[in-house]
């Protein structure tokens, strides 16, 4: 077996193993980075994907980012490692920690001073994997999920339109303010806004969100269709999932509920980020605006990722709204270099 960095003649045949790696507890779900597999890394300015080969066969694969976040209140590099799976006939088998293996020696080669993953509840297999190579678990945040089914109403709080190259240096400076003090959090500006809005497939200057009044900014609030970049499609659902499926169904005999998902519904969902406020009662306005704009286009469910009690919850009221837990797992490679009790950023395009 061998360890390569993979290339976009790996396209398909990393879509094809996809296929055959159903990924989730909760909701069980197949999951396959559609028309292009790396159009899931291009959202990072500095990323590596490496796929284990045996005999000229893909069994397996990784991808990891490299960026400049801060740390306990200092700008550092770090890395953030994603999208493991390993074909069902070559697990147990050591695919996982000699890819990790190979991953790590690239983030270290970059400066990157520690090394963070997202692990969704009740993935134990990947915590004793990642628990075995050294990850202790840092935070445990929460991924509020939004059923979208029907119009909201909009408070009038001022005017909502689509950010333009002008207002990026404003925007950057409302980000920055938002999340100051967030390790995990890397200070934005104009010039990398524009960068990330570029590169990104499926992204463009319409799909960031301002709230203004009499020129300033209030929020904004940017959104990924995952659509465009990933096919995802439900397998299997649990037991929580059924139930709360059966009680939409005698709900809807009252009022409009969300749809009810099945086996083999592909969902229509996005991703939130950026997102920046003063106040969440701006950043309700947004959510709201964007329920509206979306649900004429299908899509079903939004997300975001946040501590669990932070205080953008409140600008999802009169929401249906399920929370999904995810574990921060980091392993520092530095002995100076610690994550302390500071709250923690994580950005949508980590999901």
């Amino acid at each position: 077996m061998n360890i390569r960095e993979a290339t976009p003649d790996d396209s398909q045949r990393l879509q094809e193993l996809q296929a055959k790696c159903p990924q989730g507890k909760t909701l069980i779900v197949s999951i396959i980075n559609m028309p292009d597999f790396f159009g899931r890394a291009k959202a990072y300015e500095d990323y590596k994907v490496c796929v284990a080969c045996e005999d000229d066969q893909i069994i397996g694969s990784a991808a990891c980012a490299v960026r400049e976040a801060t740390v306990n209140g200092k700008p550092n590099r770090v890395g953030y490692e994603f999208q493991y799976f390993i074909s069902p006939s070559y697990r147990g088998r050591g695919v996982a920690k000699q890819i990790h293996k190979e991953i790590e020696d690239h983030l270290l080669q970059n400066g990157a001073v520690l090394s963070y993953l997202l692990v969704m509840e009740g993935n134990f297999p990947a915590m004793r994997l990642f628990e075995g190579q050294g990850f202790k678990l840092h935070r445990t945040v929460v991924m509020p999920g939004l059923s979208l089914y029907k119009k909201m109403e909009i408070p009038s709080r001022g005017k909502v339109r689509p950010v333009m190259p002008r207002d990026l240096t404003a925007v950057a400076m409302l980000l920055n303010d938002t999340w100051q003090g967030y390790d995990l959090y890397e200070p934005t500006s104009a010039e990398t806004l524009a960068q990330f809005i570029n590169r990104t497939p499926a992204y463009s200057f319409e799909n960031l969100l301002l709230l203004e009044d009499q020129g300033e900014i209030f929020a904004c609030l940017g959104f990924w269709d995952w659509r465009q970049v990933m096919r995802i499609t439900v397998i299997k659902r649990s037991l929580k999932m059924r139930m709360i499926g059966m009680l939409l169904d005698f709900l809807r005999n009252f009022r409009p509920m969300p749809r009810r998902i099945k086996e083999g519904n592909t969902l229509k969902q996005m991703i939130l980020t950026p997102i920046a406020f003063k106040d969440p009662r701006h950043l309700a306005v947004l959510i709201r605006y964007l329920n509206n704009q979306v649900l004429q286009e299908g899509i079903e469910q939004i997300f975001c990722v946040c501590e669990r009690d932070h205080v953008l919850l409140s600008a999802m009221k009169g929401f249906v709204r399920i929370n999904t837990t995810i574990h921060l797992y980091v392993k520092t490679f530095q002995q100076n270099i610690l994550m302390g009790n500071n709250p923690v950023f994580v950005d949508g395009i980590d999901l």
